[in-house]
């Protein structure tokens, strides 16, 4: 609610009383502190939600992609190097989340003791943007080291099976070649596009909103203060 909007409420709920600065500054103290309580909650839920999600990627990466390879034949190996990737690009997304949490309530504990208004709504709007890029940024090399790891695990597949066949790249139709790309691809952005999605959303859902909502509190504060 922007502050005009604010006095235009005050004045109808009470058109005997103007609404002085004091006052502002406590409804955008409590506006403030419902915000700070709202993130709170939503950490506690990220963690869960990012916690499984690791953990289905873990299995993904040491159970079931192993079982399938089993079932495929014994000539297909992961690189080491997209496993490597992979555990690089979980183990970031959580560190990037820990890093958040540890200098958010950091931050948090010592505005509860000395900081004014104005400064726990910079520095938690700090924390959040900091944390913004840092997911983003985890959230890219994840998404890359995912389409790398279906890549190299197509290419695999219909080596190994035109392998088993004795037939030669040469020798297959180039519209069967086309046909199999678009396939691919098709399974591919529908997957790893679909995984990056959600967790954006789950990003703008969680902390998202709430940086423009408190970036419109202090801009509030600032109208006051003028």
């Amino acid at each position: 609610m922007e502050l005009k909007d604010l006095k235009k409420t005050w004045e109808q709920l009470s058109p005997d009383k103007e609404l002085d600065e004091q006052q502002i500054r406590e409804m955008l103290r409590k506006k403030t502190r419902n915000l700070i309580d709202r993130i709170d909650r939503n950490i506690r839920i990220g963690f869960v939600a990012l916690f499984i999600l690791i953990v289905l990627f873990i299995l993904d990466d040491f159970v079931f992609a192993p079982m399938l390879i089993k079932k495929v034949g014994n000539n297909v190996e992961i690189p080491e190097w997209l496993v490597f990737l992979s555990i690089f690009s979980n183990v970031l997304i959580f560190t990037t989340f820990i890093y958040f949490v540890v200098q958010y309530y950091r931050v948090k504990r010592s505005c509860d003791i000395s900081c004014n208004l104005r400064e726990t709504l910079i520095k938690i709007t700090g924390i959040l943007r900091i944390y913004q890029r840092l997911f983003y940024l985890a959230l890219l090399i994840l998404t890359l080291a995912m389409i790398l790891q279906f890549v190299s695990g197509m290419y695999s597949g219909m080596a190994l099976g035109i392998e088993d066949q004795g037939i030669l790249f040469s020798d297959i139709p180039l519209g069967k070649l086309l046909l199999a790309g678009v396939v691919g691809l098709t399974v591919l952005v529908l997957t790893v596009g679909g995984i990056y999605l959600l967790m954006r959303w789950g990003f703008r859902r969680l902390y998202g909103n709430y940086i423009s909502k408190l970036k419109n509190a202090l801009q509030e504060l600032n109208e006051i203060e003028q």
